[in-house]
């Protein structure tokens, strides 16, 4: 008696779960579009939760992707983890499927993974030129002017011109409109490596001065000081730039960014090489 009292109870648990399940859907499946359109971006933005390249993560952005392949947003949501880990076809993929749909906010950013990841300036400019047509004035992409982005892309690929007229357009205009303390501080640093390039030694030295007015410590300029005093014979200026060159880097104060190298990057030994040179000398 007492056993089948309690299949009855169970039964009933049972009876009442389903009837329960039924009634407020809880696994339906079939989504009209709209309401899939709605789920999709909230499938995305719920991956901020989990580590970006993660499985969980990729889960969402997959299970998103069945719901809505227009999201400009989450194509280049998709390219993000393999442009960090150096998986350059299927970043390339996603993230032109993210331009093709929403050119206004991410061909800009193509632009800057271009330049930044992969060294292809050409497409770079492109992006940042296509960017700046949409939008009817220079742009901004990860925080940074298409100019200055521009600069950069022109010293890579040699055109010395090219660089020096881009930076010199984006520092001239934040100096203008907002003042010199607003430049971003490598693009005096950029200006000063493009004018070595030109043999304008001592515009070259004024730029890094004023890299160092604003960010006293950073070692890349000591070092750039340093091979300008040699090209003219100032050995003893050089080793003292070089000393101070080789403290900051030691303590962290140099050029770099996350994933990459940086166009003309210092190391240690490249300071601790032309201390052995003038030693030598």
């Amino acid at each position: 008696m007492e056993k089948s009292r309690i299949y009855f109870l169970s039964t009933c648990l049972v009876l009442t779960v389903f009837s329960s399940c039924s009634e407020r859907q809880w696994y339906k499946k079939e989504l009209s579009d709209e309401v899939k359109k709605q789920y999709a971006p909230q499938l995305r933005l719920g991956g901020g939760y989990y580590y970006q390249g993660s499985v969980p993560e990729q889960f969402q952005l997959e299970e998103s992707m069945q719901m809505d392949t227009t999201d400009g947003d989450l194509w280049r949501e998709i390219a993000t983890a393999p442009l960090k880990r150096g998986i350059a076809d299927v970043m390339y993929y996603n993230y032109d499927e993210a331009v093709k749909r929403k050119p206004e906010k991410w061909a800009g950013f193509r632009g800057y993974c271009y330049l930044y990841f992969y060294r292809d300036y050409y497409r770079a400019i492109q992006d940042f030129n296509y960017a700046d047509e949409i939008h009817g004035e220079v742009d901004f992409s990860q925080g940074q002017s298409h100019d200055y982005m521009r600069g950069l892309c022109y010293y890579g690929m040699e055109d010395y011109p090219a660089a020096y007229e881009s930076l010199n357009k984006y520092i001239s205009k934040v100096v203008t409109e907002e003042g010199e303390s607003w430049v971003d501080v490598y693009a005096f640093l950029y200006k000063g490596l493009t004018l070595i390039k030109l043999e304008r030694l001592d515009e070259a030295m004024v730029e890094f001065d004023r890299v160092l007015k604003y960010y006293k410590n950073l070692s890349d300029c000591f070092y750039h000081k340093a091979r300008i005093y040699v090209a003219r014979g100032q050995y003893d200026l050089a080793m003292q730039q070089l000393r101070l060159a080789e403290k900051y880097h030691q303590e962290g104060y140099f050029h770099q960014r996350p994933y990459v190298e940086v166009l003309e990057q210092v190391y240690i030994q490249d300071i601790q090489k032309l201390m052995r040179e003038i030693s030598t000398t």
